[in-house]
């Protein structure tokens, strides 16, 4: 910033301490150059997500689910003088474009918080199919072909796999996955594997890109695995995690 002779607006700059005890902020980190050291906040805004000291994604979780039954609340006043076919596309709009915008980040989040999401969705399709509180949803779910959220997540997850092993993704994304080349020619090298990285903290390191990606990706059939096209293989995939 010195070298560009640009100065910081600290109205507009937020800290965040990526770690479970943001109390460890020491002053002298901050550089003297920016001015005064600022506090540190426990959550900050990003391109429309929430990201807390912890990255556990519960607030961003409790933002979105609040946010879309509100929304459902509003449409319940109006949806019995509309059509189905018009019900879903004004829930997708307003309610399941928000619980898939950015959902990879879920991916290794706590069963509470993935199931406070389907809570959302299963909401949604009570409201359009007029479907009774006390009736089961699952049949309801694949009759508007609506995969659960958490085949949601696992599906964005591994279309984000695929474009990096592909080389078809940003960088920061190619970077991280690297198909398995064994050194002598074995059976495996046809496989389409993914080298699985070692992870330090099973809670953090497991939830990250490259673990995860690389876990879910190996636990693919063969042919899924195999499949270079992204549209084949986004059709094949959805079609598996319907299947299962």
């Amino acid at each position: 910033m010195e070298s560009s002779r640009l100065k910081l607006n600290t109205d507009k700059t937020e800290v965040l301490l990526l770690d479970n005890n943001p109390s460890t902020w020491n002053d002298s980190w901050w550089p003297t150059s920016l001015g005064a050291a600022p506090t540190p906040t426990t959550q900050v805004r990003n391109l429309g997500i929430i990201l807390d000291s912890a990255l556990n994604m519960t607030q961003q979780v409790n933002a979105v689910s609040s946010s879309c039954y509100n929304t459902l609340y509003m449409l319940c006043k109006i949806f019995k003088w509309i059509p189905v076919e018009t019900r879903k596309t004004v829930t997708h709009a307003l309610v399941s474009s928000r619980l898939d915008f950015s959902n990879a980040l879920y991916a290794g989040t706590t069963a509470k918080l993935q199931k406070r999401m389907q809570r959302n969705q299963n909401a949604s399709a009570r409201l359009i199919l007029d479907v009774p509180r006390r009736n089961h949803i699952s049949a309801h779910l694949g009759e508007l072909h609506w995969l659960p959220v958490l085949k949601r997540i696992t599906f964005k997850l591994l279309t984000h796999a695929h474009k990096a092993l592909q080389n078809t993704g940003p960088a920061y994304l190619n970077d991280r996955l690297t198909f398995h080349t064994p050194v002598r020619q074995l059976c495996s090298a046809s496989l389409a594997l993914v080298c699985v990285p070692r992870i330090h903290r099973t809670t953090t390191g497991g939830r990250s890109f490259s673990h995860l990606a690389t876990k879910t990706w190996n636990s693919l059939p063969l042919q899924l695995r195999q499949t270079q096209d992204l549209l084949t293989f986004r059709k094949r995939l959805k079609t598996w995690l319907f299947a299962q």
